[in-house]
């Protein structure tokens, strides 16, 4: 007797869905620090912005991407994440925080490695510049600098950005990378 099993691609990758109504209420209960490929992290459209700002540092493949997807809301409107008086998950441990809203790559928690085949879709990113400040992964105080960006991408490689709306923040889209690491 033999048994042939078949193990879908997608078999131990994860929905998320953060938002009103849903299993996570906060982006920070997402567990950043353990992305698998596949994984998919849906923020939900709700009235008020999310304060929050996170690190991904994951790697996917070119079959099962990492995704963090915005559901529009009644209207059509894109979830916001706002940099101003955002917080960061005390489990993160990630440099350059000032630097942007959104990072990829460039930290200790998640482990450093070079983040790949990630997509950042359909979400409103506004206000990672100065004045604006935000809580670190130190629950300290902290201001944003005059080049931050809403989406900081430090390493990476196959990353895709779409249908995104970026506005407010020192630099909308910054890559610092030099030779893909």
């Amino acid at each position: 007797l033999f048994l042939f099993l078949s193990i879908h691609p997608f078999a131990l990758a994860t929905d998320y869905h953060v938002g009103p109504g849903q299993p996570l209420t906060n982006i920070s209960e997402a567990p950043w620090d353990a992305l698998l490929a596949g994984d998919r992290i849906y923020i939900h459209w709700r009235n008020t912005p999310y304060l929050e700002k996170w690190v991904i540092n994951a790697q996917g493949t070119a079959q099962n991407r990492i995704e963090i997807i915005g559901v529009s809301g009644p209207n059509g409107e894109k979830p916001i994440i706002d940099g101003n008086g955002a917080t960061t998950p005390t489990y993160l441990d990630y440099w350059n925080e000032s630097r942007g809203l959104i990072k990829i790559g460039g930290s200790s928690i998640p482990a450093n490695g070079l983040p790949s085949y990630i997509t950042i879709e359909n979400l409103e990113l506004r206000t990672a510049r100065p004045p604006y400040s935000f809580t670190n992964d130190n629950n300290q105080t902290d201001s944003y600098v005059s080049n931050a960006a809403s989406i900081y991408i430090e390493k990476g490689e196959h990353i895709i950005i779409r249908d995104c709306i970026i506005h407010d923040s020192g630099n909308g889209i910054f890559i610092g990378a030099f030779g893909g690491d």
